[in-house]
C-alpha cells in the first residue's frame, strides 16, 4: 500500500507512463488499462463501466491522470472520482491521500455534499463514528440549503448515519435511520437487508428498554418494530405464533414489515421449558474422571432429594445401582414423579450422540450432561436438539456468533478457569489498577487462563508489563519470580560492576517498579509456596490476585497463614460457611466426609445443575436476571451459557475474609 500511495504521487507529477502499467500489474490481477484509456481525451463513461466491472484500481488511476491534466472546477470532481473509486475497492488510506488533497470550500455545493459523504465513509472504515457524525452534520447542512436534492445523497446519508449510531452502540438511533432510510429503496433485496439490519440493532435493546422506548404507538413505524421485537424477546407457546402475528398486524395495518420478517421474529422466539417428568443425567462413570464426575453426580441427587417433600424421585441407573449412591440417609417421599435415569457417558466422546438418543428414547424430556468439552461441542454442532441439554462443560462456540448457530434448547454450565480469569481482570480494574505481571503454570491449563485474562485485560485498556511460567511439580519457584519481578536483573548489573570495579559493593536487589498488582494462576499447594517466594524476592507489598483454585475450599489457618493479602474469587459454597444457610452442604460432608473435601466445588456443580432447570425460563426472559447459585450468582449469555458472578475474598490470618461487593455491574470495555 506505501507503494501504491507513492505511486499515486509520482502519478500526480506526471511521471512516465510505463511506470503506470507497472503499477497495475504490481497492484490488481486484472489486465494493465491501456495507454490511450489514461489520455486526457478518455471518455468517462468508458472508465465508469470499468469500475462497474469492479475494477476500481484501474478506473481511479485513469481519472487521477485525467485530473492531473484537468482545469478546474474539473480537476476537483476527478481527484473526489479517484478518491471514491478507492474507496469502492478498500484502499482506504490512498483514499484519504486523495481526499486530503481537495480544499471542499472551493467546491461546488453538489461536490461538498460528496466530499463530505466521502469522508464520512472514510471514517467509518477508520472505526471512527464520532468523526463520520461531524462530516454527515456537514452534509446535512448543505441539504437543507440546497436548491435540488439527490435522492441517492439521501439514502447515503441515512445509511452512514446509521452505521456510525451502530458503531457508537446507539441501537436505536441505528435503527431510527433505517426506518428514514427505507422509502429511498426500490430493490426488494435492499428492503429486506434494511429490515433485517433494523431487527439486529433492536434486538440489541433489553425488553425493558424496547417497552420504555414505545412512546408514539400505531402507527408509528419505529413503534411498531420496538412492539414487534418485544413480541419476539417473550417466549411463547408453539401454537402462539400466528395469533400473535395477527394482533400485531391489527395494530399496524398499514407498517411496512414484510410478512416474512415478521414470521421469523416470532416463530424465532424460545418455547417455554415445560417442568420435566423425567431427567436424563450423563457422566463419565467408569473411567479416569469417574471421582469427580461421582461428585457431580451425588450433588445433583442430594438437592433432588433436599426437595420439599411434596416433589419426589425414582432412581433408575444404566451403570451401578441406586444403593451405591450413598443416599439413604436423605428422607424419599413416596411417590415417583418426576424421574431420574443415570447414563455412563463412557471414555469415547464421540458416543455421545448414541447416548443422547437412548436417553430420549427412554423417555428423559431434559437431559444433563455431558461433562466432557469434546463431547459438548458434538452436541453443540447440531441444528437442533429434540429435548433441551444442560452440558456440563463449555463448548468450543461463544459469543454473539455462537448463538446464532447452536441449538435453541442447548444450555451450559462451566466450572470455568478462563471465565475465572476474565473476573480477577474486571476486579482489578475496577480496583484502578492498570499494569499487571502475570504468573501462570507452564501448561495447557496455565496457558489457557493466561490468555483468557490477558485478553479481558486489554479489552479494558490494562497493560501486561510482565509473563513468566513456573513447574507445577517444583516447589522451588525463585528463578521465575525473580524475572517476573525483573530481580535477576537488578543482580546481574550488581555482578557486572562488582566486576568492573574489582571490589565487593554493598547491595540490595530491587524489583522492577512498573507493577500495580501480580495475576496468580495457581493450585493452592503452589500459591502457598508463590506467596512468601514473592515477599522474600522484595514484592511483600504488591496486590496478588488469584482464581479459586488457589483456595483449598476449607478454612485451614495454620496452611494458609502465607496467603495472607491475597485476593481471590470464589463460589458461595466455599465462602458461605454460616451452618444455617448450608444444611446440604453440611449433609453432603457428613454422607461423603473424605471426598467432600476435595472434591466440594463439584458437589456444587451437581447440586446447581439440578437446581437452575426449574429456572432456565425466568432466566431467558430476562437475560439481566440472575439465580443465587451455590457455584455463584447464575444468569443466561446471548449464547445461553450459563455465567458465574462469584464471590471476593481476601486471606487474613490465613482465613478467606469476604470483601464488600461493588454496587455496579462489571465494567465494559
Amino acid at each position: 500500500m506505501r507503494n501504491l500511495t507513492q505511486s499515486f504521487r509520482r502519478l500526480r507529477r506526471q511521471i512516465l507512463p510505463g511506470l503506470l502499467v507497472l503499477l497495475l500489474a504490481a497492484c490488481v490481477s486484472a489486465p494493465p488499462v491501456e495507454q490511450e484509456q489514461l489520455s486526457p481525451a478518455t471518455d468517462t463513461a468508458a472508465l465508469e463501466q470499468m469500475a462497474a466491472d469492479g475494477r476500481f484500481l484501474d478506473a481511479a488511476l485513469a481519472y487521477s491522470r485525467l485530473a492531473a491534466d484537468a482545469p478546474s472546477p474539473q480537476r476537483e470532481h476527478y481527484t473526489l472520482r479517484t478518491a471514491e473509486l478507492l474507496m469502492l475497492g478498500n484502499y482506504v488510506p490512498q483514499a484519504l491521500q486523495m481526499l486530503n488533497e481537495i480544499e471542499p470550500t472551493t467546491l461546488s455545493a453538489d461536490l461538498q455534499i460528496r466530499h463530505a459523504l466521502l469522508s464520512a465513509s472514510i471514517s467509518l472504515a477508520r472505526q471512527l463514528p464520532d468523526a463520520a457524525l461531524d462530516s454527515l452534520s456537514q452534509v446535512e447542512n448543505l441539504l437543507m440549503s440546497a436548491d435540488e436534492i439527490r435522492p441517492q445523497d439521501t439514502l447515503r446519508l441515512h445509511q452512514l448515519r446509521a452505521t456510525a449510531f451502530a458503531q457508537l452502540g446507539n441501537h436505536l438511533e441505528s435503527a431510527r435511520e433505517r426506518v428514514l432510510l427505507e422509502p429511498l429503496l426500490g430493490d426488494p433485496d435492499a428492503v429486506l437487508n434494511n429490515q433485517e439490519a433494523i431487527l439486529h440493532s433492536l434486538q440489541n435493546l433489553s425488553p425493558a428498554a424496547l417497552q420504555a422506548l414505545q412512546t408514539a404507538g400505531p402507527p408509528d413505524v419505529l413503534s411498531g418494530w420496538l412492539e414487534l421485537v418485544l413480541l419476539g424477546s417473550k417466549m411463547a407457546d408453539s401454537q402462539q405464533g400466528g395469533a400473535d402475528m395477527v394482533t400485531w398486524r391489527e395494530r399496524y395495518p398499514d407498517h411496512p414489515a414484510l410478512d416474512e420478517i415478521v414470521a421469523t421474529v416470532l416463530l424465532a422466539r424460545p418455547r417455554v421449558l415445560p417442568l420435566p417428568k423425567k431427567i436424563a443425567l450423563i457422566l463419565p462413570l467408569n473411567n479416569r474422571f469417574a471421582k469427580a464426575a461421582s461428585a457431580v453426580r451425588d450433588g445433583f441427587l442430594a438437592a433432588y432429594y433436599a426437595q420439599p417433600s411434596n416433589t419426589s424421585i425414582n432412581l433408575e441407573s444404566t451403570g451401578s445401582p441406586a444403593d451405591t449412591f450413598g443416599m439413604s440417609t436423605f428422607d424419599t417421599p413416596a411417590s415417583v414423579v418426576p424421574s431420574i435415569a443415570i447414563y455412563d457417558a463412557g471414555d469415547d466422546p464421540g458416543f455421545i450422540d448414541l447416548i443422547y438418543e437412548q436417553a430420549v428414547d427412554d423417555g428423559a424430556e431434559f437431559v444433563v450432561g455431558p461433562l466432557n468439552k469434546d463431547a459438548v461441542n458434538q452436541l453443540a454442532a447440531h441444528e437442533e436438539l429434540p429435548v433441551p441439554v444442560l452440558a456440563l462443560n463449555y463448548s468450543g462456540q461463544h459469543g454473539e456468533n455462537a448463538a446464532k448457530n447452536l441449538p435453541d434448547n442447548l444450555f451450559q454450565l462451566s466450572l470455568s478457569p478462563e471465565q475465572e480469569a476474565q473476573q480477577v481482570a474486571e476486579r482489578a480494574w475496577l480496583d484502578n489498577y492498570s499494569r499487571a505481571a502475570i504468573i501462570t503454570p507452564s501448561s495447557a491449563w496455565g496457558t489457557r487462563v493466561a490468555k483468557a485474562f490477558s485478553e479481558r485485560w486489554l479489552q479494558f485498556g490494562g497493560h501486561v508489563v510482565e509473563k513468566q511460567t513456573y513447574d507445577a511439580k517444583k516447589s522451588d519457584y525463585s528463578l521465575p519470580i525473580r524475572r517476573l519481578l525483573n530481580v535477576d536483573e537488578s543482580e546481574q548489573r550488581h555482578k557486572t560492576l562488582r566486576r568492573l570495579l574489582g571490589k565487593k559493593l554493598e547491595f540490595i536487589p530491587r524489583r522492577r517498579q512498573d507493577i500495580d498488582f501480580i495475576f496468580m494462576a495457581a493450585g493452592s499447594r503452589q500459591a502457598r509456596l508463590i506467596r512468601p517466594q514473592l515477599r522474600f524476592h522484595h514484592a511483600p507489598k504488591v496486590p496478588v490476585y488469584a482464581t479459586s483454585h488457589s483456595y483449598s475450599g476449607g478454612i485451614n489457618p495454620d496452611m494458609d497463614r502465607d496467603m495472607d493479602g491475597v485476593t481471590f474469587a470464589d463460589m458461595p459454597w466455599t465462602l458461605h460457611t454460616e451452618q444455617s444457610t448450608h444444611a446440604l452442604k453440611a449433609d453432603i460432608e457428613a454422607i461423603w466426609p473424605n471426598v467432600s473435601k476435595r472434591y466440594s466445588r463439584l458437589f456444587a456443580l451437581g447440586v446447581d445443575a439440578y437446581r437452575v432447570i426449574g429456572e432456565l425460563n425466568t432466566l431467558r426472559r430476562n437475560r439481566s436476571a440472575f439465580y443465587p447459585g451455590e457455584t455463584g450468582d447464575l444468569y443466561l449469555d446471548v449464547a445461553n451459557r450459563l455465567q458465574r458472578r462469584l464471590l471476593w475474598a481476601k486471606f487474613e490470618r490465613g482465613v478467606p475474609k469476604l470483601l464488600n461487593e461493588y454496587s455496579d455491574t462489571p465494567p465494559t470495555p
